[in-house]
């Protein structure tokens, strides 16, 4: 049998299911990859952060009123932890980035993972909230609970910390970009 469309059509083609068309260049996946990466482990750490941060302790002395024990300042210690872990996260995550993604090295690398870190430290204050909250749940109605006690996380204002994140990520991109030697 004849193809009766002989002439009309490139029979040389490849059929449309064997034709590979690529949308996007190489580097768009590395940048998609450091986003998921770094929001994916800003927010697994936020979680666990919010388990683990302290709380003061309240204690129910009538029906309508909660009084909180005198202690330590833990909305300092809760601000301390997270500069620390969000700066030390970001901090990683770049050299893992430089380290593993050498074919996408360059200025627009190292401002990506600025921005990417510092949206990784505002997901880890909200799971980090949001996991806290659910742990230490504040009590809707005092009446059945007077003479106990139970916890509470005070909020908490990241504030310039915020910025502990951006900040380390990109001084730890360029640091290593600075001291690894230009191939020939």
């Amino acid at each position: 049998m004849s193809n009766p469309y002989q002439g009309y059509i490139d029979d040389t083609a490849q059929p449309a299911t064997q034709r590979t068309v690529r949308w996007t260049r190489r580097s768009t996946g590395v940048y998609a990859g450091v986003f998921a990466l770094t929001l994916t482990v800003f927010a697994v750490a936020g979680a666990v952060w919010g388990l683990l941060r302290p709380t003061y302790t309240a204690y129910v002395e009538d029906a309508e009123t909660a009084s909180v024990a005198a202690a330590p300042n833990v909305e300092f210690t809760a601000f301390i932890w997270f500069t620390i872990i969000t700066g030390a996260i970001g901090a990683v995550l770049a050299l893992i980035v430089f380290l593993r993604a050498e074919s996408a090295r360059g200025l627009g690398m190292l401002l990506w993972i600025g921005v990417v870190a510092l949206l990784g430290a505002g997901i880890f204050i909200v799971f980090g909230d949001i996991s806290a909250q659910l742990i230490h749940a504040r009590p809707t109605e005092y009446t059945d609970m007077v003479g106990e006690t139970f916890q509470v996380v005070p909020s908490m204002t990241p504030g310039s910390a915020l910025f502990a994140a951006p900040f380390l990520a990109v001084l730890m991109y360029w640091c290593a970009a600075f001291v690894t030697p230009v191939e020939d």
